[in-house]
């Protein structure tokens, strides 16, 4: 059990860019707990990969030859769900924000990020939770169609504290933050977001969050949404 604990996350960097992983490799490698196994040009070479290695993480560019960070994060999610993909990527149009994470994605960041936050975040995820760079959250907000009925009435699902939960996650917020505001354990925390994926229907807090985030302001105004 202490060997698996203390094992390294094992990482693959996928970017058709040579000078991008020959970066992302030599800081990865100086923190420990973190071990890059292989890199990738293209999508291709990133499941070839997963066919002979074991793989925990995946920083995905989405802009690649052949196919695209998109697509390969979509098949990776079907064929391989214990591997966890990061997008990592420059763009923050809706046109490849809303593929990346709708293929299954458990973060979408910018390669503008710091390197330290960029290794807690690879952290964070291998834990099982997601990642949303929060200029990506407002991105989607201001996309996001008035279309509300069905999606209401599931958010009317939720219990009050469920609500605040969500509140925060739309937030980026993580379990232990989450418990600190609400002033709960993180158990509680937890539970509460296994209760709101079953409600909304959504697969991981990511998808959860971005639902969230097309009704805080109509919540809110609805007084549904406690502030």
């Amino acid at each position: 059990m202490s060997e698996v604990a203390n094992s390294p996350i094992r990482i693959v960097i996928a970017d058709d860019h040579g000078m991008v992983r020959f970066g992302l490799r030599g800081y990865l490698e100086t923190k420990p707990g973190l071990q890059v196994v292989a890199e990738a040009a293209s999508g291709e070479e990133v499941l070839a990969i997963l066919e002979r290695e074991t793989v925990d993480i995946i920083l995905m560019d989405l802009v690649m030859p052949g196919i695209s960070g998109a697509e390969a994060t979509r098949i990776i999610s079907t064929q391989h769900p214990n591997v966890r993909v990061i997008i990592l990527t420059s763009f923050l149009d809706s046109a490849h924000v809303f593929p990346a994470i709708r293929s299954g994605a458990a973060g979408y960041l910018l390669k503008d990020i710091q390197p330290d936050e960029l290794a807690q975040a690879i952290e964070a995820v291998h834990h099982g939770q997601s990642i949303l760079n929060p200029k990506v959250i407002a991105q989607i907000a201001s996309n996001l169609v008035d279309d509300h009925q069905s999606e209401v009435e599931l958010m009317k699902s939720l219990s009050d504290r469920e609500l605040a939960v969500l509140q925060l996650l739309t937030r980026g917020l993580q379990n232990h933050e989450i418990a600190t505001e609400l002033c709960v354990s993180e158990n509680t925390v937890r539970t509460h977001v296994s209760n709101i994926l079953t409600k909304l229907d959504v697969r991981d807090r990511t998808q959860a969050a971005l639902f969230g985030v097309r009704f805080v302001e109509y919540l809110s105004s609805e007084g549904l949404l406690r502030k």
